[in-house]
């Protein structure tokens, strides 16, 4: 076990300096402002997720799983459902912006409207997760 963490550390160490150097190359004046908040903002959102597992494993006194084959299959429907409608809706609305003649989409619209897929497809997974 040991093993395995130190080859993840490593991996992650020499990807991130990989990412550094072609970030570099490809934005050669970079503030040093937003490459430190990038790394801290990663840092401290994996900080989180792991506190969260480990505490929710020092919580957890019984042998029962978490997720059993009905709440997977629920969530797999639910995912096969969503997908349907989210292409669905996003054809919907490309085709009415073109029939209204719009030619270009901001990307600060683009941006919100994945925002507020994603937040849906959370949500909806809790619901069918708890149900």
């Amino acid at each position: 076990m040991k093993r395995l963490q130190i080859i993840i550390v490593c991996t992650l160490i020499f990807s991130m300096s990989i990412g550094f150097y072609l970030g570099s190359m490809m934005v050669p004046d970079l503030p040093v402002g937003t490459m430190s908040a990038g790394i801290i903002g990663s840092v401290v959102g994996v900080g989180i997720v792991l506190g969260t597992i480990k505490f929710r494993e020092s919580r957890k006194k019984h042998n029962i799983p978490d997720i059993d084959e009905r709440t997977w299959i629920n969530i797999k429907n639910f995912y096969a459902t969503s997908l349907y409608i989210v292409l669905f809706g996003s054809m919907l609305i490309v085709c009415l912006l073109i029939a209204l003649g719009t030619e270009t989409i901001e990307l600060g619209a683009l941006s919100i409207y994945l925002l507020i897929l994603f937040f849906l497809l959370v949500i909806g997974t809790l619901v069918v997760r708890r149900q």
